[in-house]
């Protein structure tokens, strides 16, 4: 088996609603984030018949579309639901809030983007995702697909 990885970043804020910490509070991050697929490399000497430049275009494309200077928060935390302004008008919901099921810590993020990363690359039964929320903590994610 071998793999293939591509690396992309993204400028993102988010809060642990659910914690007592400092990280209760509004914070961003320079996000890195890893993707590794694994699996058979073809006679063309490509994984899996995979195009790099498509896994990098599909790859960094759902990042900078879903996350990119976004605010991550979970879905009951009382600021991602709609933001009361000054003068009474009632906003849908705060700019680039995206909501998340749970706290959307480093582990849980990680499975998040990895779970899409399934369906976009069916094809590799290995796949793992590093989210990187500092240049010192990390969390991964693994798949690897019953009977690799």
């Amino acid at each position: 088996m071998q793999t293939i990885k591509v690396k992309h970043n993204v400028e993102m804020a988010h809060r642990l609603y659910l914690t007592s910490s400092k990280c209760e509070n509004i914070h961003g991050h320079s996000w890195q984030i890893a993707l590794t697929l694994g699996g058979e490399v073809d006679d063309r000497g490509m994984l899996e018949g995979l195009d790099f430049g498509l896994v990098k275009q599909t790859f960094r494309k759902f990042l900078d579309s879903n996350y990119d200077h976004r605010l991550l928060l979970n879905e009951e935390d009382p600021f991602a639901g709609s933001v009361l302004l000054g003068s009474g008008e009632d906003l849908p919901s705060l700019p680039g809030l995206q909501t998340f099921n749970g706290d959307p810590t480093t582990e849980l993020f990680a499975r998040c983007i990895g779970a899409t990363m399934i369906h976009a690359f069916p094809m590799c039964p290995v796949i793992s995702v590093d989210v990187w929320e500092t240049r010192v903590n990390c969390a991964t994610w693994s798949y690897v697909k019953d009977g690799s």
